[in-house]
């Protein structure tokens, strides 16, 4: 992902030239191909570019169509030619071979802010007006490109990398006691706006921001419509459309020279491969991808390697595999080389940052199968409601009836009856994995208790046919992952694009009837009938079959043990003692609870430190 910063103030002053330098020079990571350094009254930016494609990119930003509106970001749109046909429509003519940056600059120019409602893809960006002195940031619906932004000292700082934000000599770096609380309780905050420094925020997915004059606001200007579900007439519709929305989705997100796809023995992944394949090989490019899978064995017996293999020995794609069993717990962590921009309890992070640099070595663009199943493992409870409360009782007949004839039973309901009767006779388990190591007075402080509470409720939402899978696309889950997967957290000048987070593609499956098409991946199974062999497309959806951690741990002796100075930079939040004495392999799930505090002073040493990530520049093109 191309790298960009910027600073804008509320009067008319220029903003540091040098400061913008700092911020371009540590961008340099994300983008080897070109940088940019451009002030002027009211505004100061740094660009850095990274080439991927497949649609054209502008070589320079910021870019402006009449020198008055600036844009800057990071962009991959979606849907080009239905924006394009759509601008013409108004007298707006782009060129096929139009930038993405022109698109939504001539889409500014008809419509102002209604524009961003046009928009689909992995985007973040903000467009300034030199006349007004305002700046709008906008981040997709999905959430794939960060942007992390402060507001202080009449100026807003604002970049899609969060430690180029920390540059600015009046961003302190405070930290936000409710995020450290979050992450000590379940590895991550689910606050969309919050990150661990107080003075900086997140703009949540699916969000704008405007800046004008002093004044900041932040409104969400788009999200996934709940839609009535669809209702065709022949079963071969229902795959025709499906393969047709995941075909166009990885083609819009394919270049055409080398990309690698991360690829285990799942069917998601999978079935992304093949239409890659399927894909490239139109395109006369089938060499050009290439498969990356992790195998855990000899640590335990591990079935991905071996299923990914024969998948791509199936495409005729090569593949990489990576063992997993020769990196333990933490490993890479001491030296420094391992810094994220926030805490991160992975403690197998050096396994992921290496996978990314695997992938460096000749592409800089990598697809996954991130998102399969949200909405393709779906439940037949809250279909069944739906119909009976329209009385639809036909249907009922037809989709459950049909249901059970071709599979010798009935559609799990998975209404949650069970779960709501061991908790109405008092065997709910609800405070099974709360941390005992919480320093107290941080735990009273903070209310801990309740928030863990708080944090164990389901999230639902009124979808009426997919609540959970609505709630979790909706939510900052997601777009919390994708941070995870991005340069910023890796190091690594690689873009990871999902196209089953695609916008056209969810809103589709979101209206698609759960029975029979999300009864154990239906759609996705049939539809990749013949594009996988048989034994990965009708395999059973199952976990690894071994904890690494847990194996490290039992099998070779692992021990989590505090290093020099922890509990004084734990103090504040974490009673050492108790966590040494409750900390033990057996306890399983427990024994990745407690990796968290080891995780949080590994991080809290490398900000005192003053230390960066070790960056990666990718060798492919």
């Amino acid at each position: 992902m191309s790298g960009f910063a910027g600073i804008v103030r509320a009067d008319d002053g220029t903003p540091d030239a040098k400061l913008i330098e700092r911020m371009a020079e540590r961008l340099a990571f994300r983008g080897p191909d070109a940088t940019q350094i451009w002030t002027r009254p009211g505004a100061g930016f740094g660009f850095t570019l990274l080439r991927t494609g497949p649609a054209p990119q502008a070589d320079a930003q910021p870019c402006s169509l009449d020198g008055r509106v600036w844009l800057l970001g990071d962009v991959r749109l979606d849907g080009r030619g239905e924006l394009c046909t759509r601008l013409g429509q108004h007298g707006e003519k782009a060129a096929a071979d139009a930038t993405n940056e022109e698109l939504i600059l001539r889409a500014w120019r008809l419509w102002a802010e209604k524009s961003l409602e046009y928009l689909m893809g992995d985007y973040s960006f903000a467009l300034w007006d030199a006349e007004t002195r305002r700046v709008w940031c906008v981040r997709d619906l999905m959430g794939a490109i960060p942007f992390f932004y402060a507001h202080t000292a009449g100026q807003i700082i604002f970049s899609n990398t969060l430690d180029v934000v920390r540059l600015a000599p009046n961003v302190s770096s405070k930290l936000d006691l409710h995020f450290l609380g979050d992450f000590l309780l379940q590895s991550w905050c689910p606050d969309a706006e919050r990150s661990v420094f107080l003075d900086i925020r997140r703009l949540p997915a699916g969000h704008a921001l405007k800046y004008s004059h002093g004044e900041l606001t932040v409104r969400r200007y788009a999200s996934l419509p709940i839609e009535e579900a669809l209702s065709l007439k022949r079963r071969e519709e229902y795959l025709e459309q499906f393969s047709g929305h995941l075909e166009e989705a990885v083609r819009d997100r394919l270049p055409p020279g080398p990309s690698g796809i991360f690829m285990s023995g799942g069917l998601d992944s999978t079935s992304v491969a093949a239409v890659a394949n399927k894909v490239q090989a139109a395109r006369g490019a089938r060499d050009s991808l290439r498969a990356y899978t992790v195998d855990y064995s000899p640590l335990f017996d591990d079935e991905e390697g071996r299923f990914a293999s024969k998948t791509a020995e199936h495409l005729g794609m090569r593949i990489d595999i990576l063992s997993g069993a020769s990196c333990p717990p933490f490993g890479g962590w001491e030296d420094g080389a391992l810094r994220t921009p926030e805490p991160c309890s992975e403690p197998f992070l050096a396994l992921h940052v290496k996978h990314y640099r695997q992938v460096s070595q000749r592409a800089r663009v990598v697809l996954s199968g991130d998102g399969g199943d949200d909405i393709l493992t779906g439940r037949a409870w809250p279909y069944l409601l739906y119909l009976l409360k329209r009385g639809r009782i036909g249907t009922v007949a037809r989709a459950f009836g049909g249901y059970g004839l071709r599979h010798g039973r009935l559609p799990p309901l998975r209404a949650g009856i069970r779960t709501r009767l061991r908790r109405w006779m008092g065997r709910a388990e609800a405070t099974l994995d709360y941390p005992k190591w919480l320093e107290s007075s941080f735990e009273q402080e903070m209310h801990l208790g309740d928030r863990w509470r708080e944090l164990q409720l389901a999230v639902t939402s009124e979808h009426p046919l997919h609540p959970e899978g609505y709630a979790s696309l909706t939510g900052s889950y997601w777009p919390s992952v994708l941070e995870g997967e991005e340069a910023g957290w890796t190091g690594v000048a690689v873009e990871t694009r999902a196209p089953l987070l695609d916008q056209r593609l969810v809103r589709f499956l979101l209206r698609v009837p759960p029975v029979p098409w999300c009864m154990n991946k239906e759609l996705m199974r049939t539809a990749m009938k013949g594009l996988l062999p048989d034994k990965v497309r009708l395999r059973t959806k199952a976990p690894l079959r071994g904890d690494p951690l847990l194996v490290h741990a039992e099998k070779y002796g692992w021990k989590m043990t505090l290093r020099d100075g922890a509990c004084d930079r734990l103090r504040m939040f974490v009673n050492c003692k108790m966590l040494s004495a409750t900390s033990h392999p057996a306890l399983g799930l427990s024994l990745w609870a407690d990796v968290r505090p080891i995780a949080l002073d590994y991080w809290l040493k490398g900000v005192e430190n003053g230390a960066g990530i070790k960056y990666i520049r990718s060798g492919g093109n």
